[in-house]
Parts: C-alpha cells; structure tokens; sequence
C-alpha cells in the first residue's frame, strides 16, 4: 500500500511539474518594441472621405451581368481627384479595367517587395432589408462619430486608410526603401478571379517575390478571447478553405391528397438532419496552436495552464470553443445549408428538392474529405451530391518569427494602446489566398477596433478609433 501510495504521489508531482513548468515556459513576449506612434494631427478631412467613398455603389453580384461596372470607374476618379499627390508620385496600372495596382518605388532595389491589399468592392444591400438599416446604407451618413454604410468595415476603411498614409507620406517626403505595391481588387466579395488573382499572376510573370503580404483580415477586439482583459489584434497567418456542395433528390411526386410515404423533401430534410448530427471532428490547427501559445500568457490563470499544456487539456480546450459559433468554427471545418429549393404549389407534391451546404474547411482537411464525410454522413444514395464550384483548399500556415510580422506587432501597440497580437485562423475568405504564388508570408488584418456589421445591416465605423488605424498604415509603412 506504501509503494501505490508513493507511486501515486511521486506521478502527481511529476505532472505538476509538466504542468508548471510548460506554464511558466509560455512568458509573455517581451521582443516588441512600443514605439511612438508617428504624430498625423495635421491629417484632416478623413472623415469626409471615407464617408464620400461609400456612396460608390461599388457592388459584386454572383450574377455579375447586375454589376454596374461604371460605378468602379467613378470610384476610380473620385480616388485620383482626392489624392492626386498618389497619383502623381506612383505608378498606376489596371488590371482587367478596375482592379487597381499602385506601385510605390523603393530606394533600394535589392530588397523584396511588400504588398498591401484592399477591395473595392462590396456586398449587396438585399431589398427585405433596406428598411431595417439605420440610415440608407449607401449615403456614407455620419452620426455621433459613427459612419454608417455598406462597406464602411468590409473594405473601404482598409482602402481609404492606405491612401491616406500613403499621402501623409509624400507630404513628408518620406520615400521607402523597398518597393511597395498597392492592390485594390474589384471582386472580393465573389472570390477575386478577375481582380486579386489576375494581379497575383501579373506579379508572377513579372518574376516578383514578395517579403509579405497585408490584406485584411482580423481586427482588434476587446472581450472576444476568454480570459483575457487586454484588447486583442487578430492576425490571419491561414486562412480556411471554402466549397458549396449541391444535394439533390429527385423522387416521383403527384397531388399532395395521395402522398407517398417518401417524397423529395423529406428525403432532402433527413439527409440535412443526418449532416447535421454529424460534424467533423475537432482538430487545433498549426495557427489556433500558435494563437493558444501567444495569447494564454495574457490570460487567466486556468485557461494559461490549459492552453499552455495541450496534450492533457485538449477535450476541455474542444468543450470550451464549441460552445460559440466563432470558437467552433476554430476547431473544425463547418457545413451548414445555405439555400434550400423544393415545391412551387401548396398542393403539388415536388419532384425534385435541392439544398446547398456551405463548407469552410479547416486545415489538415481537403476537399476531397469534405466530400467522402458529407456520402457517410448521409448514407443514402437517392441523394445525389456534386460540387457547385470548384472550390478552395485551405491555405498554408505563414511564419510568425518574421520581420513583417513584427512590424504588424510593433504597429499594432503603437496605435492601440495596451493592446497584444497574437496569430489566428482566419475564418472568412479574402483575396490574400491568390497570392501564394507570390510570397510565403501573407496576413490578414483590418486594423480596426470592434467593427460592427461585417455583411450585416447598419454596418458602422467608429470614426473615434479610425485615425488610429491610419496611423498604425503609416507607422507599418515606415517600418518597412
């Protein structure tokens, strides 16, 4: 009994050991520099212009025959006639007509490009929800140091912040010494073929390489990270991948007064209920790992012990994040119907029912598999599956222990104050994944602080924090 006794006491105390040790081992970073941030009182108008830039109905449709391709055009001018100071001192091209490429020349040849990215473009306004909106969301209203409008967060705040640093800049005759490039794509919002891509591969037959890429991405939030006080920047360094799977069933039907005991629709609901009980399995992927490890030195006590030792808290880490959409989503690729089509008449019984499923697919995850769970998980070949698109795998995973990644860091604490970066999974899409042909560092980041309304109605800017981020664009820049 002695010997089970020791036994027992000598294995508690090595695991508290592990435990601890791996505990203190996690220390709070102490390599970024907080410098001063680079005083812009004299940038004044700000407000104004990008209130004035979203009354651009720069809108992507899926149906792109909808899209009113002039609207670009007079986005264009209205660009050039307010910051003609860019337009004169850098190199504009357009690519497929309204993409937007700048090019800033560096002093210094010898060294890689970075690339900053933002785009034009927007979601639409559904006409159902027109009403619901605060103020009309392409009016670029300003009320109480809030500007209203579709795309003041998702991407005009990111596009309109760049030009203004870049035009502080050449006001201070500052001139960097790499090359810089500006890419403004035009359709962001339907997944960058014509605009962010066709760059990518303008770049790349130009034999360009990248240091890094800047796109957007997180944002800085205060009270998203459980345990942690401090406001938190959130830096894409992956981002998932997407697909939309159609399941269809096509049954005989008839006159609703003589149903069968099994018709479309009730076949597609059982196949939706089946997908649904039956999630992927969660996983911690390279960046959630990498965001655990930057994040829990800030943290509370229990969850700095538990992310700090993985191997034995893992189940608990899964039960926790599985309790909100946005944590679940970190841990797993997702699926949920998106659009579901069956029946035309109250007394018809339908032949054919359709759903889409909208996937985001985790790291470690391929298409492939999505498609291999979605047969198991449905087991009923009456169901026919087949892919909407093509579809995207997940991106590779970017370095952290780079120079572009510290100066995100030391940016983000000069411009918002007592704030920590930290890496994450970006759980959206961006026009960033086109440019891995491009550069191996790419992030994603909207320096932001708590935007409201991302595709949502009454979408809002906190102008309060806005020239915060212009400043940090500003000090990044500089940086480089």
């Amino acid at each position: 009994m002695k010997k089970i006794t020791l036994f027992i006491f000598s294995a508690l105390v090595i695991l508290m050991g592990v435990l601890f040790y791996n505990y203190f081992k996690n220390a709070p970073d102490k390599s970024i520099q907080v410098l001063p941030r680079t005083d812009i009182s004299s940038i004044n108008g700000y407000k104004e212009r990008v209130a004035k830039a979203l009354t651009y109905q720069t809108v992507s449709y899926e149906d792109t025959s909808l899209i009113d391709y002039n609207t670009f055009l007079e986005f264009h001018k209205y660009l050039q006639s307010t910051f003609p100071i860019i337009f004169e001192n850098l190199t504009l091209e357009t690519v497929n007509k309204y993409s937007i490429l700048l090019k800033w020349s560096g002093s210094n040849p010898q060294l890689k490009p970075g690339i900053l990215m933002a785009h034009q473009d927007v979601v639409p306004v559904s006409e159902d929800t027109k009403d619901l909106w605060r103020f009309p969301p392409f009016e670029g209203i300003i009320k109480d140091d809030t500007l209203f409008g579709r795309g003041s967060i998702d991407n005009k705040a990111n596009l309109i912040s760049q030009l203004e640093a870049i035009n502080f800049l050449l006001q201070q005759n500052f001139k960097p010494q790499r090359d810089i490039y500006f890419v403004f794509g035009h359709d962001e919002e339907i997944g960058g073929k014509q605009g962010a891509l066709a760059v990518a591969q303008l770049l790349k037959s130009r034999n360009i390489q990248a240091d890094f890429v800047l796109d957007e991405g997180g944002y800085v939030s205060t009270g998203i990270v459980p345990g942690v006080t401090r406001p938190v920047a959130l830096v894409g360094t992956a981002e998932k991948g997407f697909l939309n799977l159609e399941l269809s069933v096509n049954i005989d039907g008839g006159h609703s007064s003589m149903p069968n005991k099994d018709n479309a629709i009730n076949t597609l609901s059982k196949a939706l209920v089946n997908l649904s009980n039956t999630p992927f399995p969660s996983s911690i992927s390279p960046s959630v790992q990498s965001f655990m490890a930057h994040v829990s030195p800030h943290s509370s006590f229990i969850n700095r012990l538990a992310m700090s030792n993985l191997w034995l808290f893992k189940p608990l880490i899964y039960n926790i994040y599985s309790q909100t959409a946005p944590g679940d989503a970190m841990i797993r690729t997702t699926m949920v119907p998106t659009i579901i089509k069956g029946g035309e008449k109250d007394n018809v019984i339908p032949n054919i029912a359709v759903a889409n499923i909208n996937y985001r697919i985790n790291s470690g995850t391929t298409i492939q598999d999505v498609i291999d769970h979605t047969t198991k998980a449905i087991n009923n070949p009456l169901v026919h599956i087949s892919m909407k698109s093509q579809g995207q795998e997940a991106t590779g995973v970017s370095p952290v222990n780079t120079e572009s990644f510290q100066h995100i860091s030391s940016s983000v604490a000069s411009n918002f104050e007592n704030s920590i970066t930290t890496p994450f999974l970006m759980i959206a899409g961006t026009d960033s994944k086109h440019f891995d042909i491009v550069s191996q560092n790419i992030y994603k980041f909207s320096p932001l602080a708590n935007p409201y309304g991302f595709h949502a109605v009454n979408e809002y800017l906190n102008l309060k924090d806005y020239k915060n981020t212009i400043g940090f664009y500003v000090d990044f820049i500089k940086k480089l």
